[in-house]
């Protein structure tokens, strides 16, 4: 049985953050995962983690200023202190929570990027994420981002997060994987089965949503209960998130995964632990 977790960036949104927590665990999942979650204390995320008996399955690493359009610095050439003061914030932030996946945003580029520096920086910062994230027994994560969504986007192409991951495990670090998220990559660049099947091995985290709308995986024209089908008959053992923007009440819209044996029936969702 493939192992859900509920995004609750997007979902419960009725609710105040921390208590999506308990909602989703009532709602049947067991684990739940966040896009941004540093405005909110990590000792009091992980207090209602426990208190559910969740899991927090990945969170990103600090986007750097978000209300000026950044999206990860990774790939910014002059941001390099600032990227590296973002990785330890999120350190201690999945140290806190007990979360081991850390998805590191690349970044969206200037028009005028010098794409040997883009390249160079990229690398050398990678380099030093995955150095610090094995000692601290995080895996980093890579996912690409659809053009669609985010222009100018530093990595946009499954293969360009392979590339980059293979420069990773080639020196030597273990500790890297693609986080697929099929809401982008349909809309980058679709045949999703075939992409699953081709790499597989390399895929660490999965994501979903509706296209287009970003809503229910019921919604739109990619066949979701066929892919995960495929996922699970080819031993994914990874989380697949739902990252996606319900259309009205969070729990009323999970039946599909009811219907397919992904969760159980849900109990109250205000009740306490």
């Amino acid at each position: 049985m493939l192992l859900l977790s509920a995004n609750i960036s997007l979902l419960y949104p009725e609710l105040p953050f921390l208590e999506r927590v308990g909602a989703a665990a009532s709602s049947g999942f067991s684990a739940v995962e966040v896009m941004y979650p540093y405005a909110f204390s990590a000792h009091d995320l992980a207090k209602e983690l426990r208190a559910w008996g969740l899991t927090l399955s990945v969170l990103n690493a600090p986007p750097g200023n978000y209300t000026d359009g950044e999206r990860g610095l990774a790939a910014l050439p002059g941001r390099e202190n600032a990227f590296k003061q973002s990785l330890h914030e999120a350190v201690e932030y999945a140290h806190v929570t007990q979360c081991t996946n850390v998805h590191v945003l690349t970044g969206n580029l200037p028009q005028d990027a010098d794409e040997r520096l883009v390249a160079e920086t990229l690398h050398s910062n990678l380099n030093y994420a995955a150095t610090l994230f094995d000692a601290n027994g995080l895996m980093l994560l890579l996912e690409p981002l659809s053009r669609q969504m985010l222009p100018a986007y530093s990595l946009t192409r499954v293969e360009q997060a392979l590339e980059r991951l293979q420069v990773l495990k080639s020196a030597g670090h273990t500790n890297v994987g693609l986080q697929l998220d099929l809401y982008h990559t349909q809309m980058e660049q679709g045949n999703l089965a075939a992409l699953i099947q081709r790499h597989f091995h390399d895929i660490e985290y999965v994501q979903i949503a509706g296209v287009p709308g970003r809503h229910e995986p019921t919604h739109g024209e990619i066949n979701y209960r066929y892919l995960l089908e495929l996922l699970q008959s080819l031993g994914f053992a990874g989380w697949v998130g739902c990252e996606y923007i319900p259309q009205g009440l969070t729990d009323a819209g999970l039946d599909w995964a009811r219907d397919w044996g992904l969760l159980k029936p849900s109990t109250d969702a205000l009740s306490t632990p």
